[in-house]
């Protein structure tokens, strides 16, 4: 998502394309960096590293401090998207999850413009034994800054397989910030008063690679061995984590308290050669899209939101809509305390390949003039702004070897080229997926009664590129051989419902972590 929306802002404004925010954020903070000589690593620059570094230069520059500013380049690949004058392409990019599906045969209306691989730590490495005090990296991938971190102030090697392991799990957990304090938690009902203004979290990563993570003691959120089970389950896509400087197997993963508050301890990842190849993200401009929404109130709602779709059916029959839905969002109230109780949402959502196609004439008067012909208590958002096309970018996740990208750390001019990994392992695309082997038949548990799953379990779910997962984890080991005999991926099927579309599911289990994945 950041790489289609700063490519959406390169193409309009070259000097664009960075996180703003980062700029504004160190705007605030630089003195106090410069006075407690921190050193600052950041993945900002996102698709126009080299045009933050220049302004976190001129920054520096104009409040006299001398710092050392360096790039890492590398991850911007899209000169492999240019085609020969054979019509091919100088490299075939196979998709990261279906390894027979080119890039080639995305779809044919689309035309990649740009491309960024995930590169990994040792540009990052190189950079601080040069002596840079804040390192300006493009798509690095999350857990590169702290990998890269603690491999120089512990001499790493390549090969350290286990410590680098290590810190890559660290990066893991602390890379969303609050998540690792609180937030996206769903046991945060327990500390709901002391969830405001969340502090970011801390992880202090020993010589070994295993970490504490914890978080200022004058700022608020809480760390306990839950909120960071539940992160170390965001993104998760089966035991083994893959990064283009390691392969962290968090099979025996612990999270553990340690007598101080707000700390856990992390231990058990072993680590492994990285795979000769990493991720990349192809864009590509999309279309344009709009929306709209509808407010349904009262009594008949299904049939209040089937009268709004007939219509709609009608006006947009001949369309050039590339993608049309109306969804209803919520259910029906009997006998609610108020208007706002019982209203539910009619969403209305379109997308065209051409601009023209999603125009005002083509979409916003369309919508507009059904006002008079709608159903009773017709109620329409008023923001029309929402019904303006807005460009928006797909996405083809791939892979791509290590070796043929050129990473690069510069510092004070100085440009350090940085080789692929020198050993590598390869791992199977389809990860491995079993059902509990310890199967107890369910009725053994005794008298049951009806209650939502997270009454009892706790849930985190992520997304990577077009896979999606959940990890599903209880707090006591008594109920842990209930929830592995429970969460067969039959289960799961049958608790998503309507939203199950039939696509495959993978299942394995963390038991040092009472925790079962899909």
């Amino acid at each position: 998502m950041n790489i289609a929306w700063e490519s959406i802002r390169k193409a309009e404004d070259p000097e664009l394309g960075y996180d703003v925010g980062f700029l504004r954020q160190l705007t605030e903070c630089l003195d106090d960096i410069a006075e407690r000589k921190t050193k600052i690593i950041t993945n900002a620059g996102a698709m126009n590293a080299p045009v933050l570094a220049r302004k976190v230069e001129e920054l520096c520059q104009s409040r006299g401090h001398d710092l050392v500013v360096a790039t890492i380049l590398g991850d911007d690949v899209s000169y492999l998207l240019k085609q020969g004058k054979s019509g091919q392409r100088a490299l075939e990019l196979p998709h990261l999850d279906h390894q027979n599906q080119l890039l080639e045969d995305w779809d044919p209306d689309l035309e990649p413009t740009c491309a960024a691989a995930y590169i990994g730590a040792w540009g990052i490495v190189a950079a601080l034994r040069e002596g840079a005090d804040i390192i300006i990296c493009g798509r690095v991938t999350a857990a590169s800054p702290v990998i890269g971190a603690a491999a120089w102030w512990y001499g790493w090697s390549e090969q350290s397989y286990d410590q680098l392991a290590g810190a890559l799990i660290a990066g893991h957990l602390i890379e969303c910030g609050p998540y690792a304090t609180g937030a996206n938690f769903s046991g945060f009902k327990q500390f709901l008063s002391e969830l405001v203004d969340l502090a970011f979290p801390i992880a202090e990563i020993t010589p070994s690679g295993t970490c504490y993570i914890t978080k200022p003691d004058s700022m608020n959120g809480v760390v306990n061995k839950f909120n960071i089970t539940s992160q170390l389950l965001y993104e998760l896509q089966g035991q083994m984590y893959l990064n283009p400087d390691v392969v962290a197997d968090i099979a025996s993963i612990r999270i553990e308290e340690t007598g101080r508050e707000n700390c856990v301890s992390v231990t058990g990842c072993k680590g492994l050669p990285p795979p000769a190849t990493t991720k990349v993200m192809v864009a590509a401009p999309g279309g344009w899209q709009a929306e709209t929404t509808y407010y349904i109130n009262g009594l008949d709602v299904q049939e209040k939101a089937q009268m709004m779709k007939q219509q709609l059916q009608s006006i947009f029959s001949g369309s050039k809509l590339s993608k049309f839905s109306a969804e209803l969002y919520g259910t029906q109230v009997d006998n609610p305390s108020s208007q706002q109780a019982g209203t539910v949402m009619l969403r209305v959502f379109a997308q065209a390949r051409r601009k023209e196609d999603i125009a005002a004439e083509k979409f916003k008067i369309p919508l507009y003039s059904l006002r008079m012909q709608s159903y009773p208590g017709y109620h329409m958002n008023l923001d029309f702004r929402t019904m303006e096309p807005k460009q928006f970018y797909e996405i083809f996740p791939a892979t791509i070897p290590q070796a043929t990208i050129n990473h690069e750390a510069v510092v004070a001019g100085k440009t350090i080229s940085i080789p692929p990994p020198r050993r590598t392992q390869h791992y199977p695309v389809q990860r491995p997926s079993s059902e509990t082997a310890t199967a107890i038949d369910l009725e053994s548990f005794g008298p049951t009664e009806r209650r939502p799953l997270g009454a009892v379990v706790h849930a985190r779910s992520g997304d990577k590129a077009n896979n999606s997962n959940a990890g599903f984890f209880v707090r006591h080991a008594d109920e842990y051989p209930w929830l592995q005999s429970l969460l067969t991926v039959n289960k799961l099927k049958e608790l998503l419902q309507d939203d199950y579309a039939g696509h495959s599911i993978e299942r394995c289990e963390f038991s040092s972590i009472l925790a079962v994945h899909l």
